[in-house]
């Protein structure tokens, strides 16, 4: 009989484990996605407020039902060894000392039935009742808001077109690119040395003009330069000038 309640402490104490971390790892999720109800309405705020009070209570209720469990074995134990020495055998009774033994039995015997019992229960239905209830609000509460659609502000403005966004992405103009920019060529040998000539590019059509500059160097001019294309052909003439 003994081996029997025990295996059922044991039972008690696993589902309770279980019960508990389900518990944990729902009110995780949603201390670590906060913002998953930016876009929800205030009374789903407050459902979920609610969803999570009730999961919070049932993990409070469920490690007090854990320890009136222990509570409960430990009394066990002792009411065993009391009954242990009671049945001992002994050369010369002592009634002064079985009266203390059958005192101390009933003392354990009354706070295990009035006592430990009673509280165990009312702990155990605080605990599974607030599971159940928080579970099936929130499972209300996570189909209303699939039935919604509902999504957070930050996901409707990532996701959003011209022209749900208020045309602001329409107004903003494009950054372009600068037309024309400054480049080297490599270095190498001219009739003055080694060198590297300058060009003015344009990033569009690719034609470049040569930087040149007179002997004193205080005058700078670009001179438009043809390209060879690949079959070593000259580009054909252009008049275009850099604007």
């Amino acid at each position: 009989m003994a081996d029997s309640a025990q295996d059922s402490d044991a039972t008690y104490i696993d589902v309770v484990k279980w019960i508990a971390g389900i518990s944990s790892a729902l009110l995780a999720g949603v201390f670590l996605h906060p913002e998953m109800t930016a876009a929800w309405t205030l009374g789903s705020r407050i459902w979920l407020a609610v969803v999570v009070l009730l999961l919070g209570i049932s993990i409070y209720g469920g490690v007090v039902y854990l320890l009136w469990i222990n509570r409960g074995r430990r009394l066990k134990e002792k009411i065993a060894d009391i009954e242990k020495e009671q049945s001992a055998p002994v050369a010369i009774p002592d009634p002064v000392r079985m009266e203390k033994l059958k005192k101390a039995k009933d003392e354990l015997v009354a706070e295990k039935e009035n006592t430990a019992r009673i509280l165990r229960g009312r702990w155990y239905w605080v605990f599974i009742g607030t599971f159940f209830l928080g579970a099936v609000l929130g499972m209300i509460l996570f189909c209303v808001q699939i039935a919604l659609g509902k999504m957070s502000a930050g996901d409707s403005k990532k996701d959003c077109k011209v022209v749900c966004c208020g045309g602001e992405s329409a107004k903003a103009a494009p950054v372009e690119q600068p037309r024309f920019t400054v480049v080297q060529s490599a270095v190498h040998r001219t009739q003055h040395g080694m060198q590297a000539h300058t060009f003015l590019l344009d990033q569009r059509t690719g034609a470049i003009w040569q930087m040149i500059c007179d002997q004193k160097g205080t005058i700078v001019a670009f001179q438009r330069v043809k390209r060879v294309d690949l079959n070593g052909n000259l580009e054909k003439d252009e008049t275009a000038k850099p604007q």
